[in-house]
C-alpha cells in the first residue's frame, strides 16, 4: 500500500510534464495505471478499517492525493469512498474530505442545493474546527515594505494541512457561487476581493512552512484557479514568484500551472469591456 501511494505520485508528476518530455520508450500507454490500485485500497480499507497503522495512514495520503489531483487537473476526485464510515476521524481528515465534496461539486453538475449543503458543512466546520487551527502568529501583508503576502505561522504541521484544505473549498464555494450570476456588480467585487484575501493568504501559509512540502503545492493550486482574479502587476509577480519556488524547492514541475496562469491572465488583459 504505501509502495503504490509513492509509484501514484510519481504517476502524478508524470501526467504534469508535457509529452515530449517523458521517455517514451520507458513511459507508453500500457504502463500500468496506479489509480485503480489506490481505489481497491480505499475500497478495502472501508470494509475493515485498521485504526493507528500504516495501512490507515496510507489511506489518508490517498484520499489527499486524488483530492490534489482533482484540484491541480479542476475535474472530479476519481474515488469512492463513504465519510460516514470515518465519523470520528481527525480534524484535518475532516476537512481534507470536504475539500474533496466541493471539489465533486465544483467539476460536477454544480447543484444549487448542493452548494447550500455544502456551505453549512463549511459553517459547521468552522465552528466544530477553528477553535484548534488557531495560528501562533498572524500578520497582514505590509505593500510598503514589500511584503505581499501575510505571515501566519502554525504550531504543527496537521494544522496546516486541515486550514490549507479548508481554505481552498472555501474559496471555491465563494467563486463559484450560483448566486453570483445574478448578483450585482458589487457583489461580484466582493467575492473577488474574498477569493484573492484566501489566495494571499494560501501563500502566505505556505511561505511560513517551506519544510512542509505540500504547503506549497496547494498554493499553487490556488494561484492557478483564481489567479486571474489579480491585476495588479506587483501582485502578479508574488504569484508567479510562488510558482517558481516551489519548482525550486521541491523539483516539481511547474511549466503547466505557470502556462495556466499566463493564459488566463491574457485572457482578461485583451477582455474588452
Amino acid at each position: 500500500m504505501a509502495a503504490t501511494v509513492i509509484l501514484r505520485q510519481y504517476e502524478e508528476m508524470d501526467e504534469e510534464m508535457d509529452e515530449n518530455e517523458i521517455d517514451t520508450d520507458y513511459y507508453d500507454d500500457r504502463r500500468v495505471s496506479f489509480l485503480a490500485i489506490t481505489q481497491t485500497i480505499i475500497d478495502s480499507m472501508i470494509e475493515s478499517p485498521l485504526e493507528n497503522s500504516l495501512a490507515s495512514a496510507a489511506y489518508w495520503i490517498v484520499i489527499r492525493q486524488e483530492i490534489y489531483y482533482a484540484f491541480s487537473r479542476e475535474s472530479i476526485p476519481h474515488m469512492r469512498f463513504d465519510a460516514n464510515r470515518w465519523r470520528n476521524t481527525s480534524i484535518a481528515n475532516s476537512i481534507i474530505m470536504f475539500a474533496g465534496e466541493v471539489a465533486t461539486w465544483c467539476w460536477g453538475q454544480k447543484n444549487p442545493g448542493e452548494w447550500t449543503q455544502l456551505k453549512l458543512r463549511e459553517q459547521q466546520l468552522a465552528h466544530d474546527c477553528m477553535g484548534e487551527i488557531e495560528p501562533i502568529l498572524e500578520l497582514g501583508a505590509d505593500r510598503a515594505k514589500g511584503r505581499i503576502f501575510p505571515t501566519v505561522w502554525y504550531s504543527f504541521d496537521v494544522q496546516v494541512t486541515a486550514i490549507q484544505h479548508f481554505r481552498l473549498a472555501q474559496m471555491i464555494l465563494i467563486a463559484e457561487s450560483p448566486y453570483l450570476e445574478k448578483a450585482t456588480r458589487a457583489t461580484h467585487r466582493k467575492a473577488e476581493a474574498q477569493v484573492r484575501s484566501i489566495v494571499l493568504n494560501l501563500c502566505g501559509i505556505a511561505l511560513g512552512h517551506l519544510r512542509i512540502q505540500p504547503a506549497l503545492v496547494n498554493a499553487v493550486i490556488a494561484v492557478t484557479l483564481y489567479g486571474e482574479y489579480f491585476t495588479d502587476q506587483e501582485e502578479r509577480n508574488a504569484l508567479l514568484g510562488i510558482i517558481n519556488r516551489t519548482k525550486e524547492l521541491h523539483a516539481w514541475p511547474m511549466r503547466k500551472p505557470y502556462q495556466t496562469l499566463k493564459r488566463r491572465w491574457e485572457e482578461v488583459d485583451n477582455a474588452e469591456l
